[in-house]
């Protein structure tokens, strides 16, 4: 079983601030020391004499009561289950991807890694495509629209 620990009741925090009961010094010290944190283990062995007794007193007078225990920590949640690994991209997308990466070196400059990196991931027909609508927009930002598209035309995988 685990020790108890024990908080302040709205009559243990106006005991403190009112001195209306006329608790005993040593008891006063205890009640002032119940935090709601600290186990009675922890409270004795601060170098109060009979700590346990006074909060027996300090309990039965309804000036501290028991903290609730926390819940138990939830189950950790099951394993996820292993995705099956990636197939390698097909052949014709590293090809396509060479071509893409080299039209836009003249565009992109040292940056052109970093402006692909999705079109590097991509392994299928349609991330390949996704990852080219992206660059598309960016190159449209300073060539306009139908001169990126027109600059793209015939990189993209059929679907």
């Amino acid at each position: 079983m685990t020790d108890p620990v024990f908080q302040k009741t709205g009559r243990g925090r106006a005991e403190i601030a009112q001195r209306s009961t006329g608790l005993p010094a040593a008891a006063r010290s205890v009640l002032i020391l119940v935090n709601g944190q600290d186990t009675v283990t922890a409270l004795a062995a601060r170098g109060l004499p009979d700590a346990r007794e006074h909060l027996r007193q300090l309990l039965a007078l309804g000036l501290i009561e028991l903290v609730a225990a926390p819940p138990p920590p939830p189950p950790p949640p099951p394993p996820a289950v292993a995705s099956p690994p990636q197939a390698p991209p097909a052949p014709e997308l590293d090809v396509l991807r060479r071509q893409v990466l080299a039209r836009l070196e003249p565009h992109f400059g040292p940056d052109t890694g970093t402006v692909a990196q999705a079109l590097r991931a991509a392994r299928t027909a349609a991330e390949f495509n996704q990852a080219l609508d992206g660059i598309e927009s960016k190159l449209a930002i300073y060539m306009g629209r139908k001169q990126a598209a027109r600059e793209l035309q015939g990189l993209r995988p059929p679907p």
